[in-house]
């Protein structure tokens, strides 16, 4: 399903990350850099890096908060707005392609599982995520943690 619509995004010259931001501010155009990161659980870095290209593409545009000169916030442009007329279909004909022979009942089951899991995993970081265990060693044996 992923290679499938990675393909889609391709031929408009779109990649998957690029995509998540896209999607993002198609619903809330003007976000905050740093809030974008946290929705997309991405780090700062990969952030900017997207965001950079994005703006040299034309698809969005970098702007400081007037009230808050630290923070900044990310705009799509016209060209940003007009590629969500042609993605959106792109997503909805392979979620259509993946789900079909669903009933609507299992869809909605499957959407509510995966946002249960997903949201079990947004509760946890993966610097709180230790596996604890004892492990024998030559001086009697520790508790270690693995990340």
């Amino acid at each position: 399903m992923a290679n499938q619509f990675e393909r889609q995004l391709r031929r408009h010259g779109v990649t998957v990350s690029q995509w998540a931001i896209l999607a993002v501010l198609w619903t809330r155009d003007g976000i905050a850099q740093v809030e974008l990161q946290h929705l997309l659980h991405l780090d700062g870095a990969t952030v900017t890096g997207l965001v950079k290209r994005m703006t040299r593409w034309g698809v969005v545009r970098q702007e400081r908060d007037p009230a808050d000169k630290r923070v900044q916030r990310v705009y799509l442009t016209e060209q940003g707005k007009q590629l969500e007329s042609l993605l959106i279909p792109e997503a909805e004909c392979v979620n259509a392609q993946a789900l079909q022979g669903f009933t609507e009942e299992e869809v909605a089951f499957l959407i509510d599982f995966l946002s249960r899991a997903c949201a079990n995993m947004q509760k946890t970081s993966v610097k709180e995520r230790r596996i604890s265990f004892s492990r024998e060693s030559s001086d009697g044996g520790e508790n270690n943690t693995i990340l």
